[in-house]
């Protein structure tokens, strides 16, 4: 059986996984590749690796962080996750949906849903749906799909769809 493609194909400068120094694309650019979405950024305060969530760092579009404690984020809002490494102060791709691997903080249970960590810089955490002043339902970001491994920054699966 034939697979039948629908839609103009967009040509990219790059790939989702190269980054560079100089920007070559719009910052907060969105790219949908198979059943992936990316979004274009660049990458403030520290460098990333794959898994960890990214925030919002500035009111312009695509320019965020992975510094929970000491960088610029604006709010723990996750714009994406990184799928590799990128320096502090490059640009590159982070994925926005689909399937992808999380980075989290060894606490991360199959089917729990993903907030950024408050403390733990590009980690995620599982969601606080408690009625108590510490909830962060409004937060989630995914759903993890494999457990996350032991100590901070251990990786597993999940599903994202990050806005």
């Amino acid at each position: 059986m034939a697979i039948t493609e629908y839609g103009l194909k967009q040509m990219w400068p790059d790939k989702v996984t190269d980054t560079s120094t100089t920007q070559l694309n719009g910052l907060g650019v969105i790219r949908f590749e198979g059943n992936k979405t990316y979004r274009y950024v660049q990458v403030v305060d520290q460098a990333v690796t794959i898994g960890q969530s990214l925030c919002a760092a500035s009111t312009a579009d695509g320019i965020v962080t992975s510094d929970r404690s000491g960088g610029s984020q604006l709010a723990l809002c996750v714009r994406g996750v990184a799928i590799g490494s990128i320096a502090s102060g490059s640009y590159g791709w982070i994925q926005k949906e689909g399937i992808c691997t999380f980075a989290g903080d060894g606490s991360v249970a199959a089917g729990d849903g993903l907030v950024p960590h408050a403390s733990e810089d590009g980690d995620a955490d599982t969601v606080n749906a408690a009625s108590d002043a510490a909830n962060t339902e409004y937060q989630v970001f995914g759903f993890a799909l494999t457990t996350d491994g032991s100590g901070a920054g251990a990786t597993g699966t999940a599903i994202i769809d990050c806005k």
